[in-house]
């Protein structure tokens, strides 16, 4: 399997040649793949994975790319890096966009970071599965958070998902003031079930 992977890295340096310096080395159990120092993909197993994004993730989604699953202590952690398959390598121009897109992505990332932004789930409260959906509805960044408010964003979150419950909200306020939410103010988290309460009323009126 080394011998695969280490076949796999060679040809994705040939690809990749036109991203500048591409490094590799060792990492979750595989080899990153980095251009002039910048991770946009990783080898485990002999495949190929390349770096999810907010721009590229549904994409990599909606085309059946599996995410890497890596066992921290045995327990499965999916990562966001998705699987290049045969047909992907079949057409090695499309592979070669979808590649730019991971590392643009990552030095979106970066500029992000060094702006004093912080990425969505390194905000208390915030899983990786609850920053994606930030992501379907518009919000990727903690600024665009704070600026649309918890309760505008958790409407935001129900247009395309239901049955959100009350700790989403205070979750969402505890991200946004800085606290997990078990040490969210009181009367924050009063005000915040008063308005969930009431909007629930609102939304069994209306179905009725």
């Amino acid at each position: 399997m080394i011998n695969q992977s280490k076949k796999r890295i060679s040809q994705s340096k040939h690809l990749f040649s036109s991203f500048g310096n591409i490094q590799s080395r060792s990492q979750f159990g595989g080899y990153s793949l980095s251009a002039n120092g910048i991770m946009f993909a990783l080898v485990s197993e002999g495949e190929l994975y390349l770096r999810g994004n907010a721009e590229n993730e549904k994409q990599f989604y909606l085309m059946g790319m599996e995410s890497l699953i890596y066992r921290k202590r045995g327990i499965p952690i999916s990562l966001r890096y998705f699987k290049v398959g045969k047909i992907l390598w079949d057409d090695p121009d499309r592979l070669l966009q979808l590649a730019k897109s991971s590392l643009d992505g990552m030095l979106n990332d970066i500029k992000t970071r060094k702006n004093g932004e912080m990425r969505l789930k390194d905000l208390p409260n915030i899983s990786l599965s609850l920053e994606r959906l930030l992501w379907q509805v518009g919000i990727s960044t903690s600024a665009e958070l704070r600026e649309q408010g918890s309760c505008s964003t958790y409407l935001k979150l129900c247009s395309i998902k239901q049955n959100m419950g009350l700790n989403v909200l205070i979750a969402l306020e505890g991200a946004i003031l800085g606290f997990h939410e078990a040490a969210l103010p009181h009367d924050t988290r009063h005000s915040l079930t008063q308005w969930f309460i009431s909007h629930q009323a609102l939304v069994c009126s209306s179905a009725h």
